[in-house]
C-alpha cells in the first residue's frame, strides 16, 4: 500500500489516483487469495493419494523441531517445495495467460500479426507428454536438483515468465510452503477421491468438493 502510494510516474512526476491504487489492490486480492488456496488444496490431495510421498514431507519438517515454522527454515524445506511445483504443474491456478504480439511472429507456420492477442495455454503445456515424462503421473522427483537440469525455462510457467510475470510469486511460494509444512506436519491426510474436478470461473480452481479424512498425527503434541 505504502509502494503503492508513493509511487510517481517517472516522467510526469503524477501520483496514482485513489481509483487507480483500489484496482490494484483489488487485482492482489483476486489473484492471491483464490490462487495459493487452490495449489494447497491440489497437494494436499495429491499427498492424499500418495501417503508415502506425504511421509516424506512429514519427515522434512520433523527435523525442524517443534516450533513455528518460519521463512528461514524454506532452505530446509527443499521436497515440500518440490510437492508444490508438481501441484502447480498439473494444477496452475493461472491456466491460460494473454499476451500481445509486438511484431509479425511465424508459430508453427502460422503468421500472427503485430497487435495480435495470443492466449499461452498453460495447463495444456505443462501436461503436455512432448515436454514431460509421464506427464499426468504426481512426481515432486522430477523438481529435484538433478532432474530438473537442461529443462526449458519456458515449458514451466506457473507465474507466467519475462517482465510480465507473477509479481507475488515469491511471497506465494513462501507462504504455501509454509502452510503445507506446518499442516502435514500435525495431521494425515487420505483423500477419498480419484479425480480432482476442475473450473475456471477465473483463475482455475476445485470444480466440487474435495474429500478427505483428516486424522492428527501420532507424532504431534
Amino acid at each position: 500500500m505504502h509502494a503503492l502510494i508513493a509511487a510517481t510516474d517517472p516522467e510526469t512526476g503524477q501520483p496514482l489516483s485513489d481509483a487507480q491504487i483500489c484496482h490494484e489492490l483489488v487485482l492482489f486480492m483476486l489473484a492471491g487469495h483464490d490462487t495459493t488456496a487452490t495449489t494447497l488444496t491440489y497437494a494436499f490431495w495429491a499427498l492424499g493419494g500418495r501417503p508415502d510421498l506425504q511421509d516424506r514431507v512429514a519427515a522434512e519438517v520433523a527435523a525442524l523441531g517443534d516450533r513455528p515454522l518460519t521463512p528461514a527454515d524454506l532452505p530446509q524445506l527443499g521436497y515440500t517445495v518440490r510437492v508444490l511445483h508438481e501441484a502447480l504443474r498439473l494444477c496452475p491456478p493461472g491456466s491460460i495467460t494473454p499476451r500481445m504480439a509486438m511484431r509479425d511472429i511465424d508459430v508453427d507456420g502460422y503468421r500472427v500479426e503485430a497487435g495480435t492477442v495470443a492466449i499461452v495455454g498453460i495447463y495444456a503445456m505443462q501436461r503436455d507428454p512432448a515436454l514431460w515424462d509421464n506427464p499426468l503421473v504426481f512426481d515432486p522427483d522430477r523438481f529435484s536438483p538433478e532432474n530438473s537440469k537442461g529443462r526449458d525455462r519456458w515449458q514451466f510457467l506457473p507465474f507466467g515468465g519475462g517482465p510480465r510475470s507473477c509479481i507475488g510469486d515469491h511471497f506465494a511460494m513462501l507462504e504455501a510452503t509454509l502452510a503445507l509444512a506446518t499442516i502435514i506436519r500435525r495431521v494425515e491426510i487420505r483423500s477419498l477421491d480419484v479425480n480432482f474436478p476442475l473450473a475456471v470461473p477465473f483463475t482455475m480452481v476445485a470444480g466440487g468438493p474435495i474429500r478427505a479424512r483428516i486424522h492428527t498425527r501420532s507424532t504431534a503434541k
